[in-house]
């Protein structure tokens, strides 16, 4: 039963995936900013939204930016 759930998991974040402050592009240029383009490149390619992405080098801004 756990592995139905996690499936459906998947395929219900893929078809609904959850809404992003930053577009990609806004994402890169916040990533220029700390030498960090190919690392956020490379984590969207594997399905991370620009919000994941930079949490993930902890470059997430704050809104004051």
């Amino acid at each position: 039963m756990k592995k139905i759930k996690s499936l459906f998991w998947r395929l219900w974040y893929r078809l609904y995936p959850t809404p992003s402050r930053y577009t990609r592009p806004e994402a890169l240029a916040i990533a220029k900013k700390y030498n960090l383009e190919y690392e956020i490149i490379k984590a969207m390619d594997h399905r991370c939204t620009p919000d994941e992405a930079l949490q993930e080098w902890d470059i997430f801004p704050n809104s004051s930016e």
